[in-house]
C-alpha cells in the first residue's frame, strides 16, 4: 500500500504553469521594480546607441573642409556639410516619441493565452508622425520658437537637399562608387536614410502607457 501511495504520475511542467508561477510570485512592488529597471536600461542603451550613431554623419565633415578651398567644389561641399549636420541634429535633438505598447486581445486567439504587451504598429512612417509627446531635446543657444520650427521642417528640407545632391550627381554621370565617396552626391542621402531608419529603432518604450495598461488589465491575466 505504501508503495502504491508513492507512485504518482509524473507531469512535465507546461509553459502556462511557468507563467502562472511567475505572475503569482510577483507582487505590485516587484512589478514596479521590474518596470523601473527596464526603463532605466532601455533609456541608457538608447542614449549609448544614439551617441555611437552620431559618428556616421559627423565623421565625414572634416574630410569636406579641404574641398571648401576650391571654387568648383565649395558650393556642393557646403550643401553636403549642411545636410550631414541636419542629419546629426535630427538624430540627437529630435528623438521619436516612445513606443506605445498595447495588449493582445485574447478573443483573437480563441480565448487562449493571456494579455501580453506588444508594440503598436502603424502604416505611417514614424518620422512622418506628429508626436503625441514632444521628445525634442533642449537645443542650446536656440529659442524654443526656432527649435520648434527646425523640428517641423528639418527632416523634410534635408531629404529635399539630399535628393537635389543625388540629381546633381546623376547629371554629372559619374560612377556609383564615386558618388558614395567624400564629395559624391549620394553620400549625404545614404547617411540620411540610414540615420532615419536607425532613429525608428531607437524609440524607447512608453513605460507610463505600460503602467496604465498593467493597471487596467485584470489580475493574473484572467478575463471577467
Amino acid at each position: 500500500m505504501a508503495a502504491q501511495r508513492l507512485r504518482k504520475t509524473f507531469k512535465y511542467p507546461s509553459e502556462s504553469d511557468d507563467e502562472d508561477a511567475v505572475e503569482a510570485g510577483m507582487d505590485e512592488q516587484d512589478q514596479a521594480q521590474l518596470l523601473s529597471m527596464l526603463s532605466t536600461h532601455d533609456t541608457s542603451a538608447t542614449h549609448t546607441y544614439t551617441l555611437l550613431l552620431l559618428i556616421l554623419p559627423l565623421a565625414p565633415i572634416p574630410l569636406y573642409l579641404p574641398r571648401l578651398l576650391s571654387p568648383s567644389t565649395i558650393l556642393p561641399s557646403v550643401v553636403a556639410i549642411a545636410s550631414l549636420l541636419a542629419t546629426a541634429y535630427t538624430l540627437y535633438f529630435l528623438p521619436l516619441p516612445p513606443v506605445e505598447p498595447e495588449l493582445d486581445d485574447p478573443q483573437k486567439n480563441n480565448g487562449k493565452g493571456k494579455g501580453k504587451a506588444k508594440m503598436g504598429a502603424s502604416n505611417v512612417p514614424p518620422w512622418e508622425k506628429q508626436a503625441a509627446k514632444s521628445g525634442r531635446r533642449t537645443v542650446p543657444y536656440l529659442s524654443d520658437e526656432v527649435a520648434d520650427l527646425l523640428a517641423e521642417y528639418v527632416v523634410t528640407v534635408n531629404r529635399a537637399v539630399c535628393g537635389a545632391l543625388a540629381l546633381f550627381e546623376l547629371w554629372q554621370g559619374r560612377a556609383w562608387s564615386e558618388g558614395v565617396m567624400i564629395g559624391g552626391g549620394y553620400l549625404p542621402g545614404l547617411i540620411c536614410m540610414i540615420i532615419l531608419y536607425a532613429r525608428t529603432e531607437l524609440r524607447i518604450i512608453d513605460m507610463d502607457e505600460l503602467e496604465r495598461l498593467k493597471a487596467g488589465a485584470p489580475a493574473n491575466g484572467k478575463q471577467s
